[in-house]
């Protein structure tokens, strides 16, 4: 996978839920929201398809349980069985 830091993030209705601000071994941080209420949201790489041409990653979630999931801390090491479980595919 291309180096995709940056790359927007859209739902399968083309909806932008925030930007990729990072990546783990499986999963992508997903940032949502705007100053000061950013929030980081860890997502399973197999949830995501990436379209370089368009600089995009469509998840394959809905935005809202991409909102559930647990937030991140900013400049924290995702923690990737923690993601996993809570995604429910360790």
């Amino acid at each position: 996978m291309a180096n995709i830091h940056g790359y927007r993030v859209v739902t399968s209705e083309g909806k932008l839920v925030g930007h990729v601000a990072g990546e783990s071994a499986t999963a992508l941080v997903v940032e949502c929201g705007s100053w000061p209420r950013k929030v980081w949201r860890a997502l399973p790489r197999q949830f995501v398809s990436v379209d370089e041409h368009t600089s995009s990653v469509l998840i394959q979630v809905s935005s809202e349980m991409l909102a559930m999931s647990p937030k991140l801390k900013q400049g924290v090491p995702v923690d990737d069985q923690t993601v996993a479980s809570w995604w429910g595919v360790d």
